[in-house]
């Protein structure tokens, strides 16, 4: 609250109003939830982290008065994970082909998607230039962050949307910072999704706070929670590719298969025709959708199952 002159001061939630007379007072208030003032004054509505204000004026003084809650704490994650579809072993690095062809969506798709998003993780949008670097630092795709209850990682605490890089690192909407979640510090299981790929999670619940804690998906360090939740590929750990359904399935036939999408999106009739755009039956994620032929997205789902017997189904391991 900024005011010149004299005027009268009212704390609202205690109802006690006492003359001020002062050149300037500021009031720096943090409430737990929103309110409203009361009847018959100017009136100031807020709600749980949104910023309000107010002016009354009466003969020759102005009162203005606001309400702006500060951030909430966050925790800052260094997590490092790769995704086998667009994996390449020549360099070690996942490519950014829709990047490249400017097929990535300015904001997140999970909410979209169905996936539950907590307070204020939902919307976030690119900021200017995180598509413009190139390299190992390069955008691969959207990818979805959640805390899970230390005791139990079936209860969801916070989640948002993230950014992956070619290298494997998971950063902010500007393509580069660390990501930061509104979580209190301490231990949670970390959950990393993406909308193709089975998801994953830490096996252990990992200690999290304002400074930036790493957590190596790809390398082994970490170990992911279940059995066989990841690929090993190059001496790497990558996250299973083919779920194009987004069921929690990996299936190559039979009842909602990750098969038959693939082939309905090009058309469902010649095996040989290729549709462009981004799209969960893009396995590989180089912007084209393929039934045969080389780099073609069906492939990877059965070789996701084992390459062998076609009727074996891969399962998430995400509680």
């Amino acid at each position: 609250m900024r005011t010149r002159g004299a005027f009268i001061l009212c704390i609202l939630s205690t109802s006690v109003c006492l003359p001020v007379r002062a050149q300037e007072v500021v009031l720096r208030a943090a409430v737990a939830a929103g309110g409203a003032s009361p009847a018959g004054a100017p009136q100031l509505g807020w709600s749980v982290g949104q910023p309000s204000s107010a002016t009354y004026a009466t003969g020759s003084h102005l009162v203005t008065a606001g309400v702006q809650q500060p951030e909430g704490v966050l925790v800052t994650l260094n997590i490092r994970s790769l995704l086998d579809g667009p994996y390449r072993s020549e360099n070690g690095l996942m490519h950014d082909s829709l990047r490249a062809a400017g097929l990535l969506p300015a904001s997140e798709p999970y909410t979209g998607l169905g996936f539950s998003a907590t307070p204020l993780a939902a919307g976030e949008s690119l900021t200017t230039g995180a598509l413009l670097v190139d390299g190992p630092d390069a955008i691969v795709d959207w990818v979805w962050v959640e805390l899970r209850d230390a005791q139990d990682p079936q209860w969801l605490v916070a989640n948002r949307a993230a950014l992956l890089q070619r290298d494997g690192d998971v950063v902010a909407m500007d393509g580069s910072s660390a990501l930061r979640i509104t979580a209190l510090p301490g231990s949670y299981h970390v959950a990393v999704h993406h909308r193709n790929h089975l998801p994953v999670v830490t096996a252990q619940p990992i200690a999290l706070g304002t400074t930036g804690t790493v957590i190596d998906l790809a390398d082994g360090t970490v170990a992911p929670f279940g059995t066989d939740a990841l690929r090993n590929r190059d001496n790497k750990w990558l996250q299973w590719a083919g779920d194009v359904n987004g069921d929690g399935l990996v299936k190559y036939t039979g009842q909602d298969n990750d098969r038959d999408p693939i082939l309905q999106a090009i058309g469902g009739v010649v095996p040989t025709a290729v549709a462009t755009g981004y799209s969960a039956e893009d396995v590989n994620l180089d912007g084209t959708v393929k039934y045969t032929g080389q780099d073609n997205d069906r492939d990877p789902v059965l070789q996701t199952i084992g390459g062998v017997v076609p009727t074996n189904v891969r399962t998430q391991q995400v509680p």
